[in-house]
């Protein structure tokens, strides 16, 4: 696969699962199983992205049980529909050149394209910064989910063999909430940089709230409020 197909490709889902998840909430109507879809969203988005991709990958900041870290990491996986070392590798480059030509995602010269990964630069989803590559091809976790990424995506079908319904409120519809979360963080930029944001944003965003606090201090999440908490409860804090 090239970049751009894989571009491309999260594109597509990012614009094909909301309806279908449309279609699932009126054709089996919204009960008690949406509370299903909700816990799955929340443990694929804050747990999965925010938590292990994003702070404990990435930055470093917990030191995860093996078998807690291959669990996350697989909320990580199947909720980004990301190689967890291709998202770390494109968000340490964010980092590098923040708000720059050179920042996968930079708000500054994208504006609200932002959100659409067919508009990001080179460095993401496909690119990034080598030396995290490097550093996590020596993860046999994360390795795992970025070398047999295209055969590992397809396994949620599995769910179909219970029933569509099962599929659709335990997949399908938090995979939606996931992917448009996942489009929301990159807007806690402005033309002045880094920013911090509201409470309702930090629940759509499962915790991206406190941008500047995390830029300033991206190895530690003691200044993100509930954010660190989560953390705290399922990973060690990194004190190296």
């Amino acid at each position: 696969m090239s970049k751009i197909d894989k571009r491309y490709f999260l594109f597509g889902a990012q614009i094909t699962t909301p309806f279908i998840a449309i279609w699932a909430l009126l054709y089996y109507g919204f009960s008690v199983w949406l509370l299903a879809s909700l816990v799955v969203f929340f443990l694929m988005r804050c747990v999965g992205s925010v938590i292990t991709y994003h702070r404990v990958l990435g930055h470093r900041t917990h030191i995860m049980h093996p078998v807690v870290e291959a669990i996350c990491t697989a909320f990580g996986f199947f909720g980004s529909l990301s190689s967890p070392i291709e998202f770390c590798a494109s968000h340490t480059n964010h980092h590098k050149f923040v708000d720059t030509e050179k920042d996968p995602h930079p708000v500054k010269y994208l504006g609200w394209k932002v959100m659409f990964p067919i508009f990001w630069n080179e460095s993401g989803p496909d690119g990034g910064d080598i030396r995290t590559v490097v550093r996590l091809r020596r993860n046999k976790i994360a390795y795992f989910f970025h070398r047999y990424h295209w055969m590992l995506l397809p396994l949620p079908l599995l769910l179909l063999l219970i029933s569509v319904k099962v599929f659709m409120f335990f997949y399908l519809i938090p995979l939606a909430l996931t992917l448009w979360s996942l489009s929301l963080s990159t807007l806690n930029h402005d033309k002045n940089g880094p920013k911090d944001m509201g409470t309702l944003y930090g629940i759509l965003t499962a915790g991206e709230h406190k941008h500047v606090w995390h830029h300033t201090n991206p190895y530690d999440t003691s200044g993100e409020g509930w954010l660190d908490t989560v953390a705290s409860l399922i990973a060690k804090r990194n004190t190296k």
